[in-house]
């Protein structure tokens, strides 16, 4: 009898260990996701309202043989563009001076990223070996985003409180100031797990928005942005 039960009591062991490994791999990257969760958010989100307003032609635009704009003089500028450019001014004053909260949308669940940055982390960082949880199934974890304080303007609303077609997502009328949507997928680290590398990307539209490579690093026990890189824009 001692035998099956020794037997037994060394299974129940390998999975109780294989079990915390699992728990230990995701913890680690929620609890990172968590820590430099706020300064995602100040970092990517954007106001709409300042992105879809550029300021107005100013002046008198020059152009080459092929039709390409090469220069604008400021100094010819007729008094319509005056007007414009005063009126344009004016509204960027306003909302800058606007103190509501920005609601963006973001889905708290962060799954796996379908890209292997592996090589992108090595080549920014200058690591040599990435590190490979060891986890089986569903890898995703959820943000407890409403207990992490942000630092600026923006405040998250779960998507699934949006309209799910994406047409009403982007035309519907809120009753509050919507910015657009955020999302961020999950972190790949190095082997000592002191360097990490995510996407993400913020949309203020159908065909507005951007798409980021976010490199982070562990600095006197903080993690922290190290650096963004644009991937693609719309």
């Amino acid at each position: 009898m001692i035998k099956p039960l020794l037997f037994s009591f060394l299974l129940i062991t390998l999975l109780f260990v294989n079990c915390q490994k699992k728990i230990n791999d995701l913890e680690f990257e929620k609890k990172v996701m968590t820590e430099i969760f706020p300064d995602l958010i100040d970092s990517i989100c954007i106001d709409y309202r300042v992105v879809l307003n550029p300021p107005p032609i100013y002046g008198l635009l020059t152009y080459d043989e092929k039709g390409n704009r090469i220069s604008v003089d400021s100094t010819m500028s007729i008094e319509e563009q005056k007007q414009r450019m005063a009126k344009w001014k004016h509204n960027q004053e306003v909302i800058e001076k606007d103190t509501s909260r920005l609601i963006v949308a973001f889905n708290p669940k962060i799954k796996r990223n379908s890209k292997d940055l592996k090589e992108y982390l090595k080549q920014h960082f200058k690591v040599k070996e990435v590190f490979c949880p060891k986890i089986k199934g569903d890898s995703a974890y959820t943000i407890d985003f409403k207990n992490i304080p942000l630092k600026g303007r923006f405040q998250l609303k779960n998507i699934s409180e949006f309209p799910k077609d994406r047409r009403e997502f982007w035309r519907k009328k809120y009753d509050f100031i919507f910015s657009g949507a955020v999302y961020f997928t999950g972190i790949q680290f190095d082997k000592e797990r002191k360097f990490g590398v995510l996407d993400g990307g913020f949309s203020c539209g159908r065909h507005c928005g951007i798409g980021v490579r976010i490199y982070i690093k562990k600095v006197n026990d903080k993690w922290m942005i190290d650096k963004i890189d644009n991937i693609s824009v719309s």
